[in-house]
């Protein structure tokens, strides 16, 4: 199922991408969670089944929109696959999430490879390689929203998206519920889907940063939290050595040293390319920004603006 707002745009290369799967799903259905474009024609045209709704006092959209979807959706469905409108996934990547959660009967999820165009996007460069390196199973493991599949059974168990309805980060509720519930739940790495994040500007990637960064810190155990916030801590001492330094031998070496170690692992989780590695203080200085950003509006302030609406951070 593939909640949607305003996805008129991305909608259309998901559903040829499922109308090609192998196996192809046992249906498909688009939750419109109050669009104002052309979202819900557009999903009726690739034959999807649609259901419109919108988020009641008291939910958030995206986790209404994946409720109504699950209380829809074929009751004979052994596995509820959840799928963002902007993610492309492989022929077999559909069934491969199905059945990692049917071996597990729990709660699977993969953070797509991100697919960057303009410069602007290169700025999420450390915000997507933080979330995969925090991530982890165990204690607090984490979900990631963007390809989530769960057996029936498991979701009833967790009490679906309705325990979690007033999360602003609905993912990261959700992984903490189930593992709360004695659910497994397992981030699955290098999985064959993509997705571009934020392509409709700069100011949709502040907002979907803001809303997500601090609230998913929070689910990380301390030790992986404290392991994190130093490799972070040693990136922006090597970024800003050589300016410190007067562009000294040992600090250039530092700084080399860190750009080709992001570029590898940059290449794991989007398509930043050498440019951006080293030019690597800017994208780390972009991160900090929106982390303190998120921590102001989440655990101060309270409230997130997304997809044109305010949301109390609960």
């Amino acid at each position: 199922m593939i909640p949607a707002r305003n996805e008129e745009d991305t909608l259309p290369a998901l559903l040829h991408d499922l109308m090609f799967s192998a196996p192809a799903p046992a249906g498909v259905l688009v939750v419109d969670d109050g669009s104002s474009d052309a979202t819900k024609t557009v999903a009726l045209a690739a034959g999807a089944k649609v259901v419109a709704t919108a988020p009641p006092a008291g939910w958030t959209g995206k986790a209404n929109a994946c409720w109504q979807g699950a209380l829809a959706s074929d009751p004979r469905a052994d596995v509820l696959v959840f799928l963002d409108a902007d993610t492309r996934p492989g022929r077999t990547f559909v069934s491969a999430l199905a059945a990692a959660a049917q071996d597990t009967d729990g709660l699977v999820s993969v953070q797509p490879w991100h697919a960057v165009e303009r410069p602007y996007e290169h700025l999420s460069a450390f915000c997507n390689l933080v979330a995969v390196m925090a991530s982890g199973t165990g204690q607090r493991p984490v979900a990631f929203g963007p390809a989530m599949a769960v057996t029936r059974p498991a979701y009833d168990r967790i009490g679906g998206h309705a325990a979690v309805r007033d999360a602003v980060a609905e993912d990261v509720a959700l992984g903490g519920r189930a593992a709360a519930c004695g659910v497994p739940v397992l981030a699955l790495g290098g999985g064959d889907i993509r997705y571009r994040m934020y392509p409709a500007g700069f100011s949709t990637l502040v907002e979907g940063w803001s809303k997500n960064l601090a609230l998913g810190a929070a689910s990380v155990p301390p030790a992986r939290l404290a392991a994190t916030v130093l490799w972070i801590g040693a990136c922006i001492q090597a970024g800003a050595l050589p300016f410190v330094t007067a562009f000294s031998l040992t600090a250039l070496v530092a700084y080399a040293a860190v750009a080709v170690q992001l570029a590898v692992l940059w290449r794991r989780v989007g398509r930043f390319g050498p440019v951006t590695a080293a030019l690597f203080p800017v994208p780390v200085v972009a991160f900090v920004a929106l982390f303190i950003r998120s921590v102001w509006l989440t655990k101060i302030r309270r409230k997130v603006r997304w997809r044109g609406r305010t949301v109390e951070a609960a």
